[in-house]
């Protein structure tokens, strides 16, 4: 499940600019390669060079895992070692239960610090006010009322266009399951925005504007989100069906994230 939630995290991460993005990694010039070759591949989560020429790792984390501040030091010796720079180190935390991982790992002879930014203790108005519909989303797992955040981002899904709004649809919905949101969520978005793509009218409308102004890395960010939440309801995905997945036109990939979660079955979803 954790790796659920990382794969999502890295989208939203790498398609933003928000304000979330620009506190952990500053105005980001280029995304590296996190990769580490080694004896045993060390894969860190997210790696850029900022636009002051600084290193960024962030580490993202949805459990209290006690091996985390050595697995830190690991990936400190590792990216050091193949980029040749100094790294800037930061854990984010996004879990549920309080944080229980210290800033540090520490023996006899290593002492190894890294920062931690704790979102669940974080004040999320200011992710509120962003104009970033990530940023927005974020802010259901700060201290800020879940309701205040749920009207602000489906108020903000509402006004999206329409490339952008099964994406951050799928998203908020993952989001929500490290909370045990995911089916209020759900309901939400089917109850307040599905109206609008069934509408005799508008669907139609919607649907073409989707076919003739898709945007292939969205598209495909939404597809991963897809695939993720399928596997976490059944299990790795058959080629056929990831085929299918990654093949879809834009209003299929928006017309499942409205029912992702109610399907009973894979083949229930596909159809």
């Amino acid at each position: 499940m954790a790796q659920s939630f990382d794969v999502t995290f890295k989208l939203l991460f790498r398609r933003a600019s928000g304000r979330l993005t620009r506190q952990l990694f500053g105005e980001v010039v280029e995304w590296l390669d996190p990769a580490q070759p080694d004896v045993r591949s060390l894969q860190a989560d997210l790696v850029a060079r900022s636009s002051d020429g600084t290193l960024r790792h962030v580490e993202l984390q949805t459990t209290n895992d006690p091996a985390m501040p050595f697995r830190m030091l690991e990936y400190y010796v590792g990216l050091q070692r193949v980029l040749r720079e100094r790294v800037q180190q930061t854990l984010f935390y996004a879990g549920r239960e309080p944080l229980g991982i210290p800033p540090s790992y520490q023996s006899d002879s290593t002492l190894h610090r890294y920062t931690i930014v704790n979102l669940r203790e974080m004040d999320g108005e200011d992710l509120l006010q962003s104009e970033d519909w990530a940023d927005n989303e974020w802010a259901l797992l700060t201290k800020t009322d879940p309701e205040r955040v749920m009207r602000v981002v489906l108020d903000k899904l509402a006004r999206l266009n329409p490339n952008e709004q099964g994406l951050a649809s799928a998203t908020f919905v993952l989001i929500g399951g490290i909370i045990g949101m995911e089916d209020e969520i759900t309901r939400r978005i089917r109850s307040e925005m599905i109206d609008v793509m069934e509408n005799k009218v508008l669907g139609p409308a919607i649907r073409q504007g989707l076919e003739q102004g898709r945007v292939e890395g969205r598209m495909e960010g939404m597809a991963l989100v897809l695939e993720t939440l399928l596997e976490k309801r059944f299990g790795k995905l058959p080629i056929a069906a990831r085929d299918r997945l990654y093949s879809a036109p834009p209003a299929a990939l928006v017309d499942w994230s409205l029912h992702v979660l109610d399907a009973l079955t894979l083949d229930e979803f596909f159809t």
